[in-house]
């Protein structure tokens, strides 16, 4: 396949090109296992119900809502079809098996365009999520946590130090 040429004297070669095998082994082995983490980690959420409550003059479209026991993630777009707007909100209400409500997200929507479509993606961090509800809203209410605007960040830099620990000390 490669012929690495690498020469020295004496041994001095042959360590250097031990040392770039091992290197590339370490590479490949790493991006092997984000591969196979990524497909493990798609392969272990399922879909969830929702039920939308669309406003006259809003269109709802869910693409995506999948959840494992601990996290998960909603994902859609949402047309308005009246006059512009400055602000609107796409609320998720998260609810178990039992119809508790786990926890509410809030995606902002701002300067929503007649007829032209806005892209939401909102991922959660709560125990097992059974279906969720979803609304547009034009006004939040004054007590609501900064926490309820944040997508939870279900991969990056800690998936990857996570993965590199491993690797070293696992």
């Amino acid at each position: 396949m490669w012929k690495i040429n690498i020469t020295g004297k004496g041994a001095e070669g042959n360590r250097i090109r031990t040392f770039g095998i091992y290197a590339l082994c370490v590479i490949l082995f790493f991006i092997f296992s984000n591969i196979m983490i990524d497909i493990a980690l798609k392969a272990t959420y399922d879909p969830i119900d929702t039920y939308k409550t669309e406003p006259i003059g809003m269109q709802i479209d869910i693409t995506e809502a999948k959840a494992t026991y601990v996290n998960g993630y909603v994902g859609g777009s949402v047309t308005h079809t009246n006059e512009v707007m400055s602000t609107a909100y796409v609320k998720i209400d998260l609810y178990s098996k039992r119809d508790v409500c786990m926890g509410t997200k809030y995606v902002e929507l701002n300067h929503l365009i007649p007829y032209k479509s806005r892209e939401f993606r909102m991922g959660f961090q709560y125990t097992d999520v059974d279906y969720a509800r979803i609304t547009v809203v034009d006004e939040i209410p004054e007590n609501t946590p900064e926490e309820a605007f944040e997508s939870e960040n279900l991969a990056g830099p800690m998936l990857i130090a996570a993965v590199i620990f491993l690797c070293f000390f696992g």
